[in-house]
């Protein structure tokens, strides 16, 4: 269960970002995990998170794709 524990904290960090008006800007893969970062759409604010699970890596690709998506529309 630990691993679904860590999944769902990684998820929720990633959702409250992007409610809260952050886009993603750049992913780094290192030994310890992806390295996500993000900046808000109207100031200069940065965050980063660390993915660990793999499954969080799968849901961070697939909102970074409709990202970017959307910009490229």
């Amino acid at each position: 269960m630990a691993s679904y524990d860590a999944y769902l904290s990684e998820k929720n960090q990633i959702d409250d970002f992007m409610e809260k008006g952050y886009i993603m800007t750049s992913s780094t893969g290192t030994l310890d995990g992806d390295v996500v970062e993000f900046q808000h759409k109207t100031t200069a604010d940065k965050k980063k998170v660390r993915l660990t699970s793999p499954d969080s890596r799968k849901y961070f690709a697939t909102l970074f794709i409709k990202q970017q998506e959307k910009i490229t529309k």
